[in-house]
């Protein structure tokens, strides 16, 4: 960033000031004050949302429903004042799908390589998927971030997942209170204009981005700035009082953890660090980094994103109005009528306990003497007391039927949770409950569906990263390693720059009950290719892998009958020296095996004078554009060794031969010219005697 100078902004970035050349000359951050405004703005805008976050995470961290104080106050001690806690239970029955839905898939991409480009495309896809799903399934780590996107995302609505660096495929995962995001920033990353992130950094844990300092410098870490914030560091809870709008978080979760008291002013040191993410007009993502409540600089990179896409990552739990947080979570549609339910629900205990209570009537100011004594079979009360016939009535039952009415409110609200009650005549038949279910399935469905197109832009990012040849992490190495064992470079990145949304299909595990049924049905029909067959229902069950070690290899018949023909066919033309195209479409190595003897019993016939070389030359040429592709498409070098050698030495024989049919040529030419000669001009030893002189 440009030093500071004065802040003038209309906006919260500055215009890119676009020239007559159509360039940007300005950035989106001026410099260090704009920085500094734009983080204090965005925050500052969060407060409201973070005030009624923490009401919805209080009321999930049990908060009774009423204030005891206040019961107190209007005499109503008696009452019960218990949570029975529906808004944890309700988050307990929703994020927990988003969760199984995730871990129930076979793969975690779908990517795929061109068939028609790439040889054994379907094994070499395989392999890809099933060695990026494994990666990133035993990063340590991968587990609790799956859960916090689904707990926040159903909770408040909408959550963020960023990296923050070039060199890691991980990403991080930040909480309702440490990321905040501009008014009206959509759902898509990639329409984002800026986002603020904030990271609580151990001051060991800072240290070590600056450790090495000349690198850390070339990165873009102000060393002295960074230093000063870490000596400056002090316990999180004594930061958040000073003036961070997380400080009613931290008492919600202390609350939780018992830990209200002492512990309050105790704590680790630690610094509170900002990263402020700015898009640029050229697309391109700029990240700079405030320490502490003085919002310090201690890292700036301008362009160190290509796109929004590339380092942030959104989850909505609704569309909503589009925009983040448009996105109402289950915490905010329920809060109110969780309140209800607790309240309701104290409601029914107080009546159960208080339904046939005798009632005695007398002054209240003398309740203070009132003694009861039993003797015998007797109950003797003081005088001035009268005991009324009437009892108290609890009538629970219409506050049960209200408590039931709540939960079925709730469930409509969210999407089936609960069990459906089979009760009425709607349900008499086994049919209506199952189109009930159905019904109920469907709108879980949506909600799924959702959560999965957002997860699959999640893990098209880590896709890219981990097979990023610049990566610096050890696990992404030595899948990298493992991968370029079957496949090239060229294949890899195709593979890894693939999109990943065609996952959506094949998240859900219905695709493949459905192979599955249908290769059982079709089990037989001459109409389908059994051996096919058997191998779809196999890799359906249990992958690609086990369908190899399993199944006994076999050639199409049909196919290299096909390729065989078109071959021959090939070769008529090739032998009248007419040259003829190869398309990638082509089965090289049937191709090859046809033409290879034909070329090297040409050339033993070249060799012997049995005919011409003008024959040969075409057919090497198709060869060796048989040989190129098949190179292309990946087909191992060893298939293809005696392929190789003829190419090899192809072109010095054809060259020998040339040259050796121009010697003849030659010769040839001369030996007619000299018979030429001789026809023209013959001379008879009788003519020499004639001419020769007399002595």
């Amino acid at each position: 960033m440009a030093d500071p100078k004065d802040l003038a902004v209309d906006g919260l970035i500055q215009s890119p000031a676009i020239n007559k050349a159509g360039e940007p000359t300005q950035r989106s951050i001026k410099d260090l004050n704009m920085a500094q405004e734009v983080v204090k703005t965005i925050v500052a805008a969060a407060r409201n949302r973070q005030i009624v976050n923490n009401r919805i995470l209080a009321k999930y961290n049990a908060e009774r429903p009423h204030d005891p104080a206040r019961l107190q106050a209007e005499g109503l001690g008696w009452k019960q004042n218990f949570t029975t806690k529906p808004l944890p239970g309700m988050i307990e029955k929703v994020a927990p799908r988003f969760v199984r839905a995730v871990n129930a898939q076979k793969y975690l991409t779908n990517s795929s390589l061109n068939s028609e480009k790439w040889h054994n495309s379907v094994e070499k896809t395989e392999k890809f998927r099933a060695a990026i799903s494994k990666t990133i399934r035993a990063r340590k780590g991968w587990k609790t971030l799956i859960e916090d996107i689904a707990f926040d995302n159903a909770l408040f609505g909408n959550t963020v997942v960023a990296w923050l660096d070039e060199f890691t495929w991980f990403p991080k995962h930040f909480k309702q209170d440490e990321s905040y995001l501009s008014d009206g920033t959509k759902q898509l990353p990639s329409m984002a204009q800026v986002v603020v992130l904030r990271e609580t950094f151990m001051p060991h844990e800072l240290f070590s981005y600056i450790q090495n300092r000349e690198a850390a410098k070339t990165v873009g870490w102000n060393i002295q700035a960074t230093t000063d914030a870490i000596n400056k560091a002090s316990p999180q809870q004594v930061r958040e009082r000073l003036g961070d709008t997380s400080n009613e978080t931290w008492y919600q979760n202390a609350i939780r953890e018992l830990t209200v008291g002492a512990s309050y002013m105790a704590g680790a040191n630690v610094i509170n660090v900002y990263s402020l993410l700015a898009r640029e007009v050229s697309g391109k993502v700029s990240h700079y980094r405030l320490a502490g409540n003085e919002y310090t600089e201690i890292f700036s990179k301008d362009d160190r994103f290509d796109s929004m896409d590339d380092c942030i990552s959104f989850f909505a739990f609704q569309k909503g109005n589009g925009t983040m947080y448009g996105s109402k979570g289950v915490g905010r549609d329920i809060y109110e009528l969780a309140g209800m339910i607790d309240r309701t629900r104290n409601e029914i205990v107080d009546r159960s306990l208080l339904s046939g209570k005798t009632l005695v009537q007398g002054d209240i100011k003398r309740i203070h003497t009132f003694k009861m004594s039993v003797i015998g079979n007797m109950v003797i009360i003081p005088t001035g007391w009268n005991v009324l016939e009437q009892k108290f009535d609890g009538n629970v039952e219409e506050f049960i039927q209200l408590d039931g009415f709540f939960s079925t409110v709730v469930d409509q609200l969210i999407g089936s949770t609960s069990p459906p009650k089979i009760e009425g005549e709607a349900f008499r038949s086994p049919a209506a409950v199952n189109l009930y279910a159905e019904r109920e399935e469907e709108q879980q469905d949506v909600r799924i569906a959702r959560f999965l197109e957002q997860f699959v832009d999640l893990v098209g990012t880590m896709q890219k990263r981990l097979c990023d040849s610049e990566t610096v992490e050890a696990d992404a190495k030595a899948m990298q390693k493992e991968l370029l064992n079957v496949m090239s470079r060229e294949e890899l990145n195709e593979l890894a720059n693939q999109p990943v949304a065609g996952t959506i299909t094949d998240l859900t595990p219905l695709q493949r009950q459905l192979v599955i049924s249908l290769a059982a049905e079709k089990k037989g029909n001459p109409l389908y290719n059994q051996r096919q067959l058997e191998v779809e229902d196999l890799t359906a069950r249990l992958g690609t892998d086990f369908a190899n070690r399993v199944l006994i290899p076999e050639n199409d018949p049909t196919m290299q009958a096909e390729q065989q023909r078109l071959q021959q066919m090939e070769l008529s033309l090739l032998s009248v020296g007419q040259s003829v195209p190869v398309s990638p479409r082509d089965n090289h190595m049937i191709h090859l095996e046809v033409v290879m003897p034909v070329a090297e019993q040409l050339a033993a016939a070249i060799m012997h004078g049995g005919a011409e070389t003008t024959q040969l030359e075409p057919i090497v040429i198709h060869i060796t554009d048989h040989y190129n592709r098949a190179v292309e498409q990946g087909i191992p070098k060893e298939e293809l060794k005696q392929v190789a050698d003829f190419v090899k030495k192809a072109g010095d024989v054809i060259a020998q031969l040339k040259q050796l049919d121009a010697e003849a040529e030659q010769l040839q030419a001369q030996s007619a010219q000299h018979d030429l000669e001789e026809q023209v001009d013959p001379i008879t030893d009788d003519e020499l005697i004639t001419t020769t002189p007399t002595q």
